[in-house]
């Protein structure tokens, strides 16, 4: 089934894919902070959240119109500041959950245009420590392009 570029597919795309790894999900602005994300009903580690993106709207000029999101997703744990080993092992299962979520991505891509993105390009960092405190893992951004000619037409 092909996704529109309807926002709320968007969210729902990455909401799913974190649920069904039993991970808690958060969408918004990273401005909203960490105390915000642990202060939710129902948070656990490790948690994910996908950041705002940005949307550029693109026509190739033959009836084609996309959505272009440009985005970020985290995957977060917390592991004590003074225990170096727990840090490391919280990166590397973040890391683990964001090269799953790409494997998913793109199996989706070839799978009769669910969505239309490609691994070359995306971008992954760790969790800025000033943002995050005590708190690890990855980032990774992406773009994802959907349909949206029955939104813009």
């Amino acid at each position: 089934m092909l996704i529109t570029a309807d926002f709320e597919n968007y969210i729902a795309y990455f909401q799913s894919w974190a649920t069904s790894q039993d991970m808690f999900f958060l969408y918004g602005g990273v401005e909203l902070g960490i105390q915000y994300a642990i202060s939710k009903e129902g948070f656990t580690y490790p948690f994910v959240w996908l950041e705002q993106p940005e949307i550029i709207s693109e026509d190739n000029g033959a009836g084609q119109l996309i959505e272009a999101y440009y985005g970020g997703i985290s995957v977060i744990g917390s592991a004590p500041l003074d225990d170096r080993s727990a840090q490391v092992q919280t990166e590397i299962n973040a890391m683990r959950l964001l090269q799953a979520l790409q494997k998913k991505m793109r199996q989706d891509n070839r799978a009769k245009g669910v969505l239309d993105c490609t691994i070359s390009g995306m971008k992954k960092t760790a969790v800025d420590r000033g943002w995050a405190g005590d708190h690890w893992g990855w980032r990774l951004e992406f773009e994802l392009r959907f349909t949206a000619n029955g939104l813009l037409s």
